[in-house]
């Protein structure tokens, strides 16, 4: 890995923008983590994180389709920028806002229709079942150990409610059901977009994003499309996969086997710039 950081000509007074996926990219990502519901990465690395984050040449953001509610029970840096929901929504600390105005009506109307489908199910079928919303998107959970059965009956109910809808998908994800909401388009690319105009761009900035999905895939896509639009903003640009998904993708610059090069890359950046 150190190898890997000389290629990369790291120096302290260079600017330093990691933006980092969290399942497969900082943690596992197969159906038993995610029934973990807060996700957790190696102590070691979010302070690590944490403490890279306070330097003046360094950056750190979460990019995540992750909810709010799952980031706010995380053990992620709270002096780490997180985009969840696909970037919809941005927690800083403990403050959560809204990353584009017309989601806050997406939100609204997410809260609606869980309410309807609440009263579809009713109050036997509902317990022990928590909704996790981002604006746009919702996730069913199913809390109990032994969820199959009601998670049958709800995904019943579900496709009865949604079978000629053109707005909704059900993506299955163990013990999570994952609604999403058509009428919402929103990728991580476009939250790259949002991100970078944010920022001031006029010195150097080296740019690492890490993922392990065709999600994370938009994002590299965005980064290389965002430095062909705005020559002028000052960034490089590092695409890292993690994991085989990725693999021989045109514009991967990396590949990392699994989430456990990320943390070797991220002790190595440690190491380096905590050295110096």
């Amino acid at each position: 890995m150190q190898d890997l950081l000389n290629k990369f000509n790291l120096e302290k007074n260079k600017r330093i923008l990691l933006i980092f996926d969290v399942d497969g990219t900082l943690r596992p990502d197969t159906v038993e983590s995610l029934d973990h519901r807060y996700p957790k990465v190696d102590p070691t690395i979010a302070k690590q994180l944490m403490n890279l984050n306070t330097l003046d040449n360094v950056s750190i953001l979460i990019l995540t389709a992750r909810s709010p509610i799952d980031l706010y029970r995380s053990n992620l840096p709270k002096n780490i920028k997180k985009y969840c929901g696909f970037g919809k929504q941005l927690m800083e600390g403990e403050h959560l806002k809204y990353t584009r105005e017309d989601f806050a009506s997406a939100d609204s109307e997410i809260a609606m229709f869980i309410e309807i489908l609440k009263d579809i199910m009713g109050p036997k079928m509902t317990a022990g079942i928590d909704f996790l919303t981002t604006p746009g998107d919702f996730a069913i959970y199913f809390e109990s150990q032994d969820f199959q059965e009601q998670k049958i009956a709800v995904t019943k109910i579900l496709e009865m409610v949604l079978v000629n809808s053109k707005r909704w998908q059900i993506l299955d994800f163990g013990r999570e059901l994952i609604i999403k909401d058509a009428k919402y388009p929103y990728t991580k690319g476009d939250a790259i977009f949002d991100i970078l105009n944010f920022m001031d761009l006029s010195v150097l900035h080296q740019v690492f994003f890490f993922g392990d999905s065709n999600d994370d895939y938009k994002a590299m896509v965005a980064l290389r499309q965002y430095q062909q639009i705005f020559p002028n903003k000052r960034i490089k640009v590092n695409n890292i996969c993690v994991g085989p998904a990725l693999k021989g993708k045109e514009l991967v610059d990396f590949e990392f086997m699994s989430y456990k090069d990320t943390i070797s890359f991220v002790n190595s950046l440690y190491a380096k710039l905590f050295k110096e």
